[in-house]
């Protein structure tokens, strides 16, 4: 036996080269991957924090996944019950466990953002890092908070409020690829504040907004531009993340002013709006055209008659779209924890969970979370993968490597 030999005394597992174990680690799943991070060698660690191995992992991703993922929150009153909810054919339920997790939250390519008073946190859920920026003094004043007290006995459930009333963005540069946080306040002056995870500062933008949009309501990320609805105008205000200019955009809404109860959000790569119409009840969503601004589509108009017997009352209800599965049924959610699933072809809605707290559609993004001069904590989703069975795993792939190569 030579001395290589002597000194590694698994010489299958020496040979490998970098780019077959990269192949390997591309095929793991999930949560064996988020184990790699913290529990193997520098070299395998390097490999999965690397930009390619990110690409390419959530390219695959996309391609073999044959059921829709959602990501919910995993609250207290949500992990006594998130193992009554069996799943459906067509998704699953991914439930994110950390402390805030129930706020209000704001989602783009895989990353949940979480403004909290004093701080804004980011969160990978797919590789279980959350890094916290400090947001400083907030602007609030009396005034705001009696006009929160109003809104609420007003709107009910249909408002959400971020912290000290700011009107929050998230999202892409679709340009250089690094992900923003935008708050914007109104009051005595117009001001616009953006925060690059990158960089770790926030800073003024040099254009203020040119009116005041509506923080009662999320905003939504679609190709490297947040949108916010107006407040009592018909448009829609937009701000490129990369040249962080705010333009118009023509509002589907033509005579009448948006209501508390409507919605904008990402459907499948589209802005689209979401609005309850009561006579009859019906929820529609409009979805702006990919190439143009000024042109809105009716893409469902669902009769929501079928599912009264789920509600005591119906005016402070509001539904968000999530997604369309590869078959062409929408998921959707309401504002009382309920994800229920319409199918085009014959106008059926079914409730397949009345207690699931949905945050946006799951999306694996491997995309190290570490800017400079923040503080890098840990959360967790659901259980943790035994590193026992990882091992197997590992171990099963190289040998099936290398049993077929034999053969071949």
């Amino acid at each position: 036996m030579s001395e290589e030999e002597q000194q590694n005394p698994n010489p299958m597992i020496f040979y490998i080269a970098l780019d077959l174990q990269e192949e390997i680690i591309l095929r793991l799943p999930l949560k064996s991957i988020r184990k790699f991070r913290t529990s193997v060698s520098k070299e395998w660690r390097s490999i999965i924090e690397s930009k390619s191995f990110a690409e390419r992992r959530s390219r695959m991703s996309l391609l073999q996944q044959s059921r829709l993922q959602i990501l919910a929150a995993g609250g207290e009153v949500e992990r006594r019950i998130e193992s009554r909810f069996q799943g459906d054919e067509e998704v699953d339920v991914v439930y994110l466990h950390c402390d805030d997790v129930t706020r209000p939250s704001l989602t783009c390519d895989g990353l949940v953002c979480i403004p909290v008073p004093g701080w804004v946190n980011v969160l990978n859920p797919s590789t279980g890092d959350i890094i916290r920026f400090p947001s400083g003094p907030d602007p609030v004043t009396r005034r705001y908070s009696d006009l929160r007290n109003q809104m609420m006995d007003l709107c009910g459930k249909c408002c959400i409020f971020f912290p000290a009333f700011w009107a929050m963005g998230f999202g892409r540069d679709k340009v250089n690829g690094s992900f923003k946080v935008v708050r914007m306040f109104f009051d005595p002056h117009h001001y616009c504040e953006v925060l690059d995870i990158n960089i770790g500062e926030w800073r003024r933008s040099v254009r203020a907004p040119p009116y005041v949009v509506d923080p009662r309501r999320k905003s939504a990320c679609v190709n490297g531009s947040i949108y916010w609805l107006g407040e009592d105008l018909l448009k829609l205000l937009a701000l490129d993340l990369h040249t962080l200019e705010f333009r118009d955009v023509p509002s589907p809404r033509y005579s009448t002013p948006f209501t508390f109860a409507e919605q904008l959000v990402n459907l499948d790569g589209r802005l689209a709006v979401a609005t309850t119409a009561t006579s009859p009840w019906r929820l529609e969503i409009l979805t702006m055209d990919a190439q143009k601004e000024d042109g809105w589509a009716l893409t469902y108009s669902i009769h929501l008659y079928s599912c009264l017997n789920l509600y005591t009352f119906t005016a402070d209800v509001h539904f968000r779209p999530v997604a369309v599965s590869k078959q062409g049924n929408l998921f959707f959610h309401d504002n009382e924890k309920r994800l229920l699933k319409f199918y085009p072809s014959t106008n059926l809605i079914r409730c397949i969970s009345k207690h699931t707290l949905v945050i946006s559609p799951f999306i694996e993004n491997w995309l190290p979370l570490l800017p400079p001069k923040t503080t890098t904590s840990r959360i967790s989703i659901g259980p943790k993968f035994p590193l026992i069975l990882l091992a197997a795993h590992v171990s099963f792939l190289v040998f099936r490597y290398y049993f077929v190569s034999s053969r071949s």
